[in-house]
């Protein structure tokens, strides 16, 4: 009979489980609750006799989620047997708990009598909690209400050490370090925003003035319609998305690890959208619940706390007409302060110039008034008073925060609303667009106070320099606002600009400025890591599109605060990229003008002058002069007279070693730079880049002088292995290199071992088809070839094996990785004519050669 039991209360979960809807999660409260009662009753049916006395003795209590019906059928069960003394038998209570196991459930069964229970919960906050939220199934109704007036007794008698406790809770997480983790991968129980919060919010309801449900919690005053409905939705959502997640992954916490998403969506039934991803979709909506119930749990405690203090009522010192300063916050005379659009911003730009909050009584008046901003548009005040909350904000952002959090951003400038939670579904963006806009702007704001005068002294320096940073956080604020249109989001972003300008009042060259900004803040980030810094023509036209130097000092800085508020990968990447050298180099054509043929000979004679000074104790000027000539400009151009030395050396000390190579690597931390001087080779790059990869180094940069009709220079910029960053066996490295160059090591052979030894590409990312492109008239000089593919071992390798079976020959090389997708930029020529590649058939060979060697397919258009 039992077995029959359990078996039909497992259909009946599955049903609910393999439906997964809001309203079957409300039915399985039901269905639990139903069956206890059954199990509880056919219990006391068997015991013949004694069952009036065991209905009269003990009842069956809900507690916890359970006890307030929002339970999901992969939650733990917490269940209450309360007793009279002496306590009900195991066996009894197993009757009632076993036929649930044996159906799928988790049980958590407490037992005791009154006494018992309210002595456990003195000594554990945890199960008070539990207990707080009771509910009678079956047996001694009259039982119940014993434990419930005895908890109710219990929390009068404590309710200032209770809630004290629950406050210090609260304060420590709102303290504590952040977890980045928690951005990416967001534990719907634990994250600010999650299930913990919102149940501390009841906890404080219930504590602080007796409310037991959140309903009565808007009657009082501690929360509004609109916030209770916000949380209720919330929660029924992040249970939903929990007894989902447990039941297709077994996992019993909370966290919506990274590869789950995507799956997860697809059960909840989230479609492609166009330029979005089903799973970004679905963790946009997660992001928001997130931030919602951090912003009503952020004003409840806070309201919580004013209506809780003493003095509330106090005259306060005057700051301005119909504004007071209490206990540390802004405290509005409603009646001497009128509602106005320019009225509501100025508080908030008033509170970040006196680093303030605001009282209860000002903060209901603003959420009361939000509607003014309506009518806005253009007015100059509100124009006037945001740009001053931009200025005078420290770099925590805390007014700033609370602005966005009340929706005037959005009320402001309607089109940020469409990037609020937006999310892309990798490990480089960790934020979503709206938190890495403000992180962005609070990026600024450390630059200038100066915290990173020792990593950054040149860009402290500019940020210092820079009289008014307004302009420039407010494009802080909007450089991917375009990202909620899809692919392109600079170029979409940009022309946003103009109408949002002039609803907000800028004039016409503070509209141009945001405009430049926004549209042109990847310029130099994609330019620095995709191509050749040496390249005159490349220069000049990042140079034309700036125009000015305000504007690249500003777009310098935005570059900055957008890479290292995107994330650990972000960061990796500014010090990676060369950008402060693009910078400085556009810099110089602004100052000096266009880089014609003239500067270019100026600098290279300068540049002879510095080495010949430096060599004059090993070659004589004619030795000097005969060296200059067969050199090609853009070596001269790209690096410095020192470098130069160093490689002229070099190669001396090739030409007197017998050896294949000579070479010399700079360690800096975590990265290193590898400069190698070898006879020239069909394949060099390729095969010295394919032992690089045998050893574990990233390559993230590379670039190829031929010095003279015998020689090759190769200079490659390298990630050390985390684990050997102080430790690498360079011996080994070069005793390979030897080998190769020797003809002692299958190359070939060693990187497909290599690669099945360390199991091979491990992708976060769906597969995608790998994207060639071939331009030609980027440069003059050279065909620029990018390929942009999933990472893998040997990748480098790969391609410059396939190009030089076509007889193509790499000049430059410049990788960029991002999660595991990498967009590799090469400058070639052909190697017979050391011209561009310009033959349609020798172009659609290389295209199909390169999708066939790392896709598979020749297919290429």
């Amino acid at each position: 009979m039992i077995q029959n039991i359990s078996e039909s209360l497992r259909k009946q979960r599955d049903l609910i489980l393999a439906e997964c809807s809001e309203q079957s999660l409300d039915r399985h409260t039901s269905l639990l609750e139903i069956a206890i009662i059954s199990l509880y009753n056919r219990l006391a049916n068997r015991l013949g006799g004694d069952s009036e006395t065991f209905r009269a003795g003990g009842a069956i209590i809900a507690v916890g989620p359970f006890g307030r019906g929002v339970s999901s059928p992969t939650d733990t069960v917490p269940i209450l047997c309360l007793s009279e003394e002496p306590a009900l038998k195991d066996s009894w209570i197993e009757e009632v708990t076993s036929p649930l196991i044996d159906a799928g459930w988790k049980v958590k069964a407490y037992q005791g009598s009154v006494g018992q229970i309210i002595a456990e919960s003195t000594k554990d906050p945890e199960l008070l909690r539990q207990f707080l939220d009771l509910r009678y199934i079956s047996g001694n109704r009259g039982l119940a209400e014993q434990l419930e007036k005895a908890i109710d007794a219990h929390v009068e008698n404590n309710r200032e050490a209770l809630l004290g406790s629950l406050c210090k809770w609260v304060r420590a997480r709102a303290t504590s370090p952040e977890e980045q983790s928690g951005w990416l991968e967001p534990d719907l129980e634990r994250n600010p925003g999650g299930l913990a919060e919102i149940d501390a919010i009841r906890m404080g309801c219930r504590l602080a003035a007796g409310i037991r449900s959140l309903e009565d919690a808007i009657f009082q005053g501690y929360l509004t319609r609109q916030e209770v409905d916000l949380l209720v939705q919330a929660e029924k959502s992040f249970s939903r998305y929990l007894t989902l997640l447990r039941a297709s992954s077994g996992q019993s916490g909370g966290v919506l690890h990274f590869r789950e998403q995507e799956i997860l969506a697809g059960k909840l039934g989230y479609l492609e959208r166009s330029g979005f991803l089903p799973v970004e979709t679905f963790m946009q909506h997660v992001h928001q619940f997130l931030h919602g119930v951090g912003e009503v749990s952020r004003e409840f405690w806070e309201r919580l706390s004013e209506t809780r203090s003493s003095g509330g009522d106090g005259p306060g010192t005057e700051v301005e007409e119909g504004i007071t300063e209490w206990a540390g916050k802004l405290k509005l005379q409603t009646e001497r302060y009128p509602a106005s659009a320019g009225n509501l911003v100025h508080l908030f730009a008033l509170a970040a110039k006196l680093g303030r909050g605001f009282a209860n009584v000002t903060r209901q008046w603003i959420a009361h008034n939000r509607n003014v901003l309506d009518s806005a548009s253009g007015d100059p005040e509100v124009k006037h008073e945001l740009l001053e909350l931009l200025r005078y904000d420290s770099a925590d952002l805390s007014v700033l925060r609370r602005f966005y959090g009340c929706g005037l951003l959005t009320a402001l400038i309607p089109e940020l609303a469409a990037n609020h939670g937006l999310v892309q579904h990798d490990a480089f963006h960790l934020y979503p667009v709206h938190e890495h806009h403000l992180r962005t702007c609070a990026e600024l704001k450390k630059l200038r106070d100066g915290r990173y005068a020792t990593a950054e002294p040149a860009l402290t320096q500019i940020a210092a320099d820079f009289v008014d940073p307004a302009l420039l956080m407010l494009s802080a604020l909007l450089h991917d606002l375009g990202k909620s249109s899809g692919s392109k989001h600079a170029q979409k972003g940009g022309e946003m600009i103009p109408v949002i300008a002039k609803r907000l009042g800028l004039t016409p060259q503070e509209s141009e400025t945001v405009q430049f900004l926004v549209s042109q803040h990847l310029l130099l980030i994609d330019s620095a890591s995709m191509r050749d810094l040496a390249d005159p023509e490349m220069l000049t036209t990042c140079a034309t599109s700036v125009g000015k130097r305000e504007y690249l000092d500003q777009l310098v800085l935005l570059t900055f605060a957008d890479m290292m508020s995107t994330g650990p990968r972000g960061r990796d990447k500014w010090r990676d990229t060369p950008v402060m050298t693009l910078y400085n180099s556009i810099g110089g054509i602004l100052d000096k003008g266009e880089p014609s043929s003239q500067i270019i000979a100026e600098r290279i004679a300068r540049v002879r002058h510095r080495v010949s000074e430096q060599v004059s104790d090993i070659m004589t000027p004619g030795e000097l002069e005969d060296y200059f000539s067969q050199l090609a400009p853009r070596y001269l151009i790209s690096l410095s007279p020192e470098e130069i030395v160093r490689h002229l050396r070099l190669g001396r000390d090739l030409q007197s070693s017998g050896e294949p190579f000579v070479w010399e690597t700079s360690v800096d931390r975590e990265t290193a730079e590898i400069t190698i001087m070898s006879w020239d080779r069909p394949g060099l790059l390729a095969r010295s880049a394919g032992i690089l990869t045998l050893h574990h180094l990233n390559i993230m940069g590379a670039q190829v002088f031929r010095m003279n009709d015998e020689m090759a220079l190769l200079i490659f910029q390298c990630r050390l292995p985390r684990e050997q960053a102080f430790s690498m066996d360079w011996d080994a490295v070069g005793g390979d290199m030897d080998r190769l160059l020797k003809g002692k090591l299958a190359l070939e052979y060693r990187i497909a071992a290599h690669s099945a030894g360390i199991g091979g590409p491990k992708s976060i990312l769906r597969p995608t088809s790998s994207k060639i492109i071939i331009d030609n008239d980027s440069s003059a000089m050279y065909t620029i070839l990018e390929v942009h593919t999933i990472d893998r071992i040997g990748l480098l390798y790969t391609i410059g094996k396939t190009l030089q079976e076509l007889q193509i020959r790499i000049y430059v090389a410049k990788i960029t990785t991002k999660n595991d997708k990498v967009a590799d930029v090469f400058y070639i020529r052909t190697e017979e004519g050391r011209q561009k590649v310009t033959d349609p058939e020798q172009i659609q060979e290389i295209g199909k050669a390169l999708r066939y060697a790392l896709d598979g397919t020749s297919e290429w258009d």
